[in-house]
């Protein structure tokens, strides 16, 4: 791979991560999947329950859920790195994040907000970059992280 085309795949890389914290930040929900990988080549570790390994099917429900109830979501991307494996890329970076989680059955909000540690491992599929692997994990330490999440 030339420089130039590695460079381009970087791009369309990040490209692929911005779009879907954006799709959640303007509740864009159905596009959520298309960030995602179909079928049983998609898992996702998260730091909110269910802290199983999470299918494509089943993130997607969690993470329309989730983006569906916050409002005034705010996102910082820092230090994003990705590493090129042919087909294969890893992307890590810190997240930090938040909003106000409405619960409506209560009418009631609770600010949340969080800095996490992230991986997310993605494969090309034709001419698409596709998310095949996500992993979230809160800093300990992070004065603000809260628990929670749909």
């Amino acid at each position: 791979m030339t420089p130039v085309e590695e460079s381009r795949e970087k791009k369309e890389i990040t490209a692929v991560v911005y779009g879907m914290f954006e799709a959640g930040k303007n509740k864009d929900l159905t596009s959520l999947s298309y960030f995602h990988s179909s079928g049983s080549i998609f898992t996702k570790f998260d730091e909110f329950p269910p802290y199983t390994r999470q299918t494509s099917e089943q993130a997607i429900v969690y993470e329309q859920a989730t983006f569906a109830n916050i409002s005034d979501y705010e996102y910082n991307i820092q230090d994003l790195r990705v590493d090129l494996l042919d087909d294969v890329a890893i992307a890590t970076f810190y997240l930090e994040y938040k909003g106000v989680f409405i619960n409506n059955y209560s009418f009631e909000g609770k600010t949340i907000g969080s800095r996490s540690r992230v991986t997310m491992v993605l494969a090309k599929f034709e001419s698409s970059w596709k998310i095949v692997h996500e992993h979230f994990s809160t800093f300990p330490e992070w004065p603000h992280a809260q628990k929670g999440g749909a």
